[in-house]
This record gives C-alpha cells, sequence and structure tokens, in this order.
C-alpha cells in the first residue's frame, strides 16, 4: 500500500492507496476521539458487495463497535437535496452523534452526498471516504468538495469539508462495471493532459495493462493522481484562486451534458471524455493548442474506451452552462497551451465555440 498525505496543515488527511487498504483502514486512520458509534453511508449496489467488509473494517473506529448502515438508491438521482434530507432525518432518529464517525462507502455520488451531509448535521461530523469506484479513487473523493445536485445544474448545493482520511483500495475495482470503471479512465487521462504529460506518457504506454485492471498498475495509477490532485488542492483548498479552477479541464461541457441528460444518460467520466476533446478543439481554434495535441486527446481517449462524440442541441449547451459554477460574467476556460500547461481565460469567441462543438457533435 502507500500512502499520499493532503497537505491541508490543521485539516491535512491521508489517502490510503492499493490492495488491502480497506481491511487495514482501522489502523490507518487517524484517531477520532470521543467516537462511539460509525455510520455508514453506501447505495444499493455497493452495500451488497462491501457493506458487510467495511462495516467489520471500520467497526473499531468507535468505542462502541456498533455499526449503522444506511443505504440509498445508486445512481446520480440520488444526489439531491430530498435525499439528503431524508439521510439527516434518519441520522437523527438513530441517534447519530455529532463525535460519532460517518462513512461514504461508494463511488463520486455517495461521497458527494454523505459529505455534504457530515458537513452540515449538527453542524459537522468526523467523516471518511472510503473510494469504491475508479473515478472517486483518483478524484471524487480527494480535496473535500461536496454536493448535491439541482434541476438547474450539477452540484449547485454543496461545501468545502475535508475527510479525516480517504480509502482507496484498488480491489473493490475488480466488482466494478466495465462501464464505470471505464468512465473513471476519463479523469485519469484529465490529470496527464492538464498536468503531468509524463504521466499520459505512462498511461498510453499501459493501455493493456490498465484495461485488465493489472493490480501493480492501478496502484501507480492511481496514486499518482491522487498525488497530483493533492498538490493542486494544497494550492487553492476552497477554489478561490485559478488553480483549483484547473482540475475542471473538460467539466464545462460535460457538466451541461449531465444536466440536458437528467443525470442518467452519461456518466461522470463519459461526459468528462467529451468535454476533453471539445476543451481541446476550442483551444485549437483559439491559437493555444498544436493539433496533434488537439488529435492525441482523441485518439488517446478513444484507446480507453471513452466517447469522444455526443448529440445535442448547441443552444441547449450554452443555456446549461452559464449556470456553470466558474462562470464570472462570462465562462471561464480551462483550455491547454500546450500538454500540461493549462490556462484559464474567458477570452473565447462564438466563432470557436461553434467550431469546437462541430468537433464533437455526433
Amino acid at each position: 500500500m502507500r500512502t499520499v498525505t493532503v497537505e491541508l496543515g490543521p485539516r491535512s488527511y491521508p489517502v490510503i492507496i492499493g490492495v488491502g487498504a480497506l481491511d487495514a483502514a482501522a489502523g490507518e486512520i487517524p484517531p477520532v476521539p470521543g467516537a462511539e458509534r460509525v455510520a455508514i453511508v453506501s447505495d444499493s449496489n455497493v452495500d451488497p458487495a462491501w457493506g458487510d467488509t467495511a462495516a467489520r473494517a471500520l467497526a473499531p473506529l468507535g468505542s462502541t463497535g456498533e455499526v449503522l448502515r444506511f443505504v440509498v438508491a445508486a445512481g446520480e438521482t440520488s444526489k439531491d437535496l430530498a435525499v439528503a434530507g431524508s439521510l439527516l432525518g434518519d441520522l437523527a432518529a438513530a441517534r447519530v452523534r455529532r463525535s460519532d464517525v460517518l462513512v461514504a462507502l461508494g463511488g463520486g455520488m455517495v461521497g458527494d452526498l454523505a459529505g455534504f451531509v457530515a458537513s452540515v448535521y449538527q453542524r459537522g461530523m468526523p467523516f471518511v471516504q472510503v473510494a469504491t469506484s475508479l473515478l472517486a479513487q483518483v478524484d471524487a473523493a480527494i480535496g473535500g468538495k461536496t454536493a448535491v445536485n439541482l434541476a438547474a445544474g450539477k452540484n449547485l448545493v454543496g461545501t468545502f469539508y475535508q475527510p479525516r482520511a480517504v480509502i482507496a483500495d484498488t480491489t473493490v475495482l475488480s466488482t466494478l462495471p466495465r462501464r464505470e470503471y471505464t468512465s473513471g479512465l476519463a479523469e485519469v487521462a484529465k490529470y496527464g493532459f492538464a498536468f503531468d504529460p509524463a504521466f499520459l506518457g505512462l498511461v498510453e504506454s499501459s493501455l493493456p495493462a490498465i484495461g485488465a485492471g493489472d493490480p501493480a498498475v492501478l496502484e501507480e495509477v492511481v496514486a499518482r493522481s491522487v498525488a497530483i490532485k493533492a498538490s493542486v488542492v494544497a494550492a487553492d483548498e476552497l477554489d478561490l484562486a485559478d488553480r483549483r479552477i484547473m482540475l475542471n479541464y473538460g467539466h464545462t461541457l460535460a457538466h451541461a451534458l449531465e444536466a440536458l441528460g437528467n443525470y442518467e444518460q452519461w456518466l461522470h467520466g463519459e461526459a468528462v471524455s467529451v468535454g476533453m476533446v471539445f476543451a481541446a478543439a476550442l483551444a485549437r481554434e483559439s491559437g493555444l493548442l498544436p493539433p496533434g495535441d488537439a488529435e492525441r486527446h482523441r485518439s488517446t481517449l478513444s484507446a480507453l474506451g471513452l466517447p469522444v462524440t455526443a448529440a445535442f442541441d448547441p443552444a441547449e449547451i450554452e443555456t446549461a452552462w452559464s449556470i456553470d459554477k466558474k462562470y464570472r460574467g462570462g465562462v471561464r476556460w480551462v483550455l491547454l497551451n500546450g500538454i500540461g500547461c493549462p490556462v484559464v481565460t474567458t477570452r473565447v469567441g462564438s466563432r470557436e465555440v461553434a467550431a469546437a462543438m462541430s468537433a464533437v457533435l455526433a
């Protein structure tokens, strides 16, 4: 196993990565003084597969050894205020205390939802992420962003609330549906394209091993992805500068696609893949990215099994991204001035946007 620390002063925490990380979790997670019980929030897909294992492994985090389990319906549609309100009511009915530990056992949806609930229940309770999807292990579980969706857009209600620890046991990825696993590879590729050309080269040279879920390669891929995100979060925890926004490379179009698909048509990574191809085309049209680098997006993401085109109404897309959280007097675009060189700009013309949309329209 490996440990990557998210360096945030008194809010720093470990990310424990590798085969067996869940079984070893109780000994790796920093002690939570006063915790009596553990409350695990999971979904209807993950709880049957890993709920018992997680309950046994995490029971020692509470002094009584008692574990409560709360299960929501699988899927992005559970990430809303109604489900959050129901969970808060369940915690209160079970007399969960502020000093107890809430655990998110699942992918990005569960992590966002449970993290939001933990951040507001009795004004905040200790929280641990046990990430069971590749996307959550490399991205969603790291950095303390919690959120639920509104009909108007993705992640419009949320908080910044750091976990006490993140457990990224690569063993659990073996039970992921193929589509979910492939979706997570989009965020892996994002780190290479936007931050680390050498890492991108590693991904491209390891395609068969990544596709097969080779344990050693997976541990390397997850650890390097986490290290990149941890460094960005440490530099801009609250997303106030133009550093953390760079993690949203490809996400402007992606979030619009997800909203227009009612959070059911697209998995997050699938939408991000199309969004990165769009952003690369936009950078090319804006004179920032060489054509070869733009084409590299398409070829690499296709080789990972991800979509690179989508069917959508351009006018509906522009309406959807106008309420994006990055919008400040105009869309703030995260583009590349070469592989590994992200920039943030509002200086993008309608002609360039139209041309980039044409590049990804199915």
